[in-house]
């Protein structure tokens, strides 16, 4: 049962973004192993099979394996994608969809990834650019300029092309989510560093030749500026290299929470959830890291 339109699986992944795709298909993958079927191809899966007791085994291998309980969620909430497209297509009847809906992933919490930076942290990253004489120092000032200053995902600074950014509003068209278009504001200073670094890509451009369509360029070693776009790996390593530089470990994602972070410190939630253009202010709360920087200043002002 390969046939996209008689496949339910497919159909489920059919409907996810590309950028969520890869991490459903590898979701399932799992599921699908613990569900015993090791030794079966994931789009040959019988997945219109599956009773609410499977799912609730899921379940209980995955708390029995320490997996956190947003993890839980993910992994129930892609066999009721699946589950779902099942019942569109007429595989299981529509109690059983709603039986194995009852099924909750495992209970609890846990901290929130990643950390708030500092915003001493952030000036200290870019003095470390400004140090670098490489062409990698001005790129990267511009590209954590605008992660932090706008507080946009990698992904969507790496698929930003030229033609999408208005120098005098200050402003720069993006994908998100969803496949939306969003406006995304920055401040003056990161368009000043992403001035400067497309000041200098435009100097090593052969005589004659016409300016990339994108943003940002991969460089290769010998300082060689290519003439291809930057990935999502290469802003992970950006982060991760410069947060090294400095003794400190940084997600891209890092610099998103900071943004909102600093927005509803100096501003309130809902300017933030605007800002972060969050469907649900809940998940602009999630970010708030306040609370890290105030119980910090608390223990701080304890001696002895």
């Amino acid at each position: 049962m390969s046939d996209l339109s008689q496949n339910p699986l497919l159909q489920y992944l059919a409907r996810l973004a590309p950028s969520s795709q890869q991490t459903m298909r590898y979701i399932l993958q799992d599921a699908a192993d613990r569900l015993g079927f090791i030794d079966c191809n994931l789009a040959e899966v019988p997945w219109h099979l599956l009773e609410p007791g499977h799912v609730i085994g899921l379940v209980a291998a995955l708390r029995a394996d320490g997996y956190a309980p947003n993890s839980s969620s993910l992994y129930v909430n892609a066999v009721r994608g699946v589950m779902n497209e099942a019942w569109r297509q007429g595989l299981i009847d529509h109690e059983r969809l709603l039986r194995i809906r009852e099924v909750k992933p495992a209970c609890g919490s846990r901290l929130p990834p990643g950390r708030n930076l500092r915003r001493s942290l952030i000036r200290e990253l870019m003095e470390l650019c400004a140090a670098d004489p490489r062409p990698q120092g001005v790129r990267d000032a511009a590209i954590i300029a605008l992660l932090y200053g706008t507080g946009m995902r990698k992904s969507e600074s790496v698929d930003i092309d030229l033609d999408q950014v208005d120098f005098a509003a200050r402003s720069l068209q993006v994908t998100g989510k969803g496949n939306r278009q969003l406006i995304k504001y920055a401040p003056a200073w990161a368009f000043e560093k992403l001035q400067a670094w497309l000041d200098l890509r435009r100097e090593a451009l052969p005589e004659g030749a016409a300016d990339d369509p994108f943003l940002f360029n991969r460089i290769r070693r010998g300082n060689h500026i290519t003439r291809a776009r930057i990935t999502k790996h290469a802003i992970y390593y950006i982060a991760r290299q410069r947060g090294a530089q400095v003794g400190v470990k940084i997600m891209p994602h890092d610099f998103r929470r900071a943004f909102i972070t600093r927005v509803i410190e100096e501003h309130d939630l809902s300017i933030a959830q605007k800002l972060a253009h969050h469907a649900n202010i809940q998940t602009t709360a999630s970010y708030d890291r306040r609370d890290d920087n105030e119980r910090r200043r608390a223990v701080d002002r304890f001696d002895y």
